[in-house]
């Protein structure tokens, strides 16, 4: 099961967290999401996957949710 790391800008506090960890684990074949809150820079958001996610795939989930942006 591959683990994939996405810098991800926007999250301020543990509400942030949940919602974007809500949202990457309702995506098909996403097991774990773990974030590393930055409130002051990008958070490191780890998921594990049964197959490579892209980042428009992880972008599109959690632009639902907030003002958040995957850097690549």
């Amino acid at each position: 099961m591959p683990q994939q790391t996405f810098d991800v800008t926007g999250l301020h506090c543990q509400s942030c967290v949940r919602a974007i960890t809500e949202a990457l684990t309702s995506l098909a074949g996403v097991n774990a999401v773990a974030v590393d809150l930055r409130a002051d820079g990008a958070s490191a958001v780890r998921i594990d996957t049964q197959s490579e996610l892209t980042v428009e795939q992880v972008q599109a989930a959690i632009s639902e949710e907030g003002d958040y942006s995957v850097q690549s």
